[in-house]
């Protein structure tokens, strides 16, 4: 009985953050039309050659007879998917690049993921929302986050906490099934021998059997300094789970990270998704979503801001557990978490 209790009492303090591109915006980080356009401004100036063969691809896809796509009006989606379709036609061929995908879909993952580490902020930069966010976090939570980039990371780093990708240990647990911009697959190698010049360390997915290839978390990623000094293709490949049909390809390679989390809506009393527009073509993230709610006896905060929210998460409004607040994530957010955990 009295383990029982212990269990409860745990489980009534253990909350459950799902985040999306909407927490991170008030930190000046760019959303995806954004993101896109900066990108491609530092590939054409960095990797022209590559960069000119997306750009003919870009134009296949608007139609145009044009020397420049307009990637503020492209679809990400069908860019990336077109991207695949690139890889699929060089793997038929023979002529594949690497296993890791094609010249152009690893470069287009580089300069995506050097535009987030340009635009996060970093020490004292880091808005005080974030600091107070990662304040109230503990080891008992989980945090599982759509976000490419690594600006809770540093918020948990700057106030004195510590993290996890791995679900273990007296840390915050982050949980990235798109993966992030401090990351890539396998270990970095050339003729048979292993490049380490970024001290990447296995996060620690591997077991051997059914999972063979590890993932890498270097420390240096998060200065731009960094990414300045290394060119796309080489040891700095980030892993950024890209968006489009393709997606299937990478969320198997990391299949632990969309299976592992599930368990912890077992055992916690609140669940908060934060700035996760969840559109109806992000079929992956609804199939999560519809694999583990509804949650009896446990509330779920919306906060988001979008005017298609109640229609995208309509499904889950169905419950009288789940509230939607159309706003922009802010202090008072922050706040009624903390005021939730305060009435445990």
């Amino acid at each position: 009985m009295s383990d029982d209790r212990e269990w409860s009492e745990y489980a009534r303090k253990r909350r459950v953050f799902i985040l999306g591109a909407g927490f991170s915006a008030a930190a000046g980080i760019p959303m995806t039309t954004t993101l896109l356009t900066t990108a491609m401004e530092m590939f054409a100036a960095e990797c022209p050659g590559i960069y000119q063969r997306v750009c003919n691809y870009a134009l296949d896809i608007q139609w145009k007879n044009d020397s420049r796509p307009d990637f503020s009006s492209i679809s990400f989606s069908d860019l990336c998917t077109h991207l695949e379709f690139v890889e699929l036609r060089e793997y038929a061929g023979g002529e594949r690049w690497s296993n890791a995908g094609s010249r152009e879909k690893l470069a287009l993952r580089h300069y995506l993921a050097k535009a987030l580490v340009r635009a996060t902020p970093t020490g004292d930069k880091i808005p005080d929302l974030y600091a107070q966010f990662a304040k109230q976090l503990s080891s008992g939570d989980i945090v599982i986050t759509f976000n490419w980039d690594i600006l809770l990371e540093l918020a948990i780093q700057k106030v004195g906490k510590t993290f996890t990708y791995n679900f273990e240990g007296d840390h915050v647990k982050l949980s990235k099934p798109h993966g992030s911009v401090n990351w890539r697959l396998g270990q970095a190698s050339h003729r048979g021998s292993d490049i380490n010049t970024l001290d990447w360390k296995p996060i620690g997915f591997a077991d051997g059997d059914r999972i063979v290839i590890d993932l890498y978390a270097s420390e240096h990623l998060s200065s731009i300094q960094t990414w300045d000094r290394y060119q796309p293709l080489g040891e700095l490949q980030p892993f950024l789970v890209l968006p489009g049909y393709g997606k299937a390809f990478d969320v198997r390679s990391i299949a632990t990270l969309w299976y592992r989390p599930e368990f912890t809506f077992a055992a916690c009393r609140d669940i908060y998704i934060i700035g996760l527009g969840l559109s109806q073509d992000d079929h992956f993230i609804r199939s999560f979503f519809l694999n583990n709610f509804p949650m009896q006896d446990r509330h779920t905060f919306i906060v988001n801001p979008d005017e298609r929210a109640s229609e995208n998460y309509a499904f889950m409004l169905r419950d009288k557990n789940v509230t939607l607040i159309q706003e922009k994530f802010a202090a008072t957010h922050v706040k009624l978490v903390l005021d939730r955990l305060q009435q445990v």
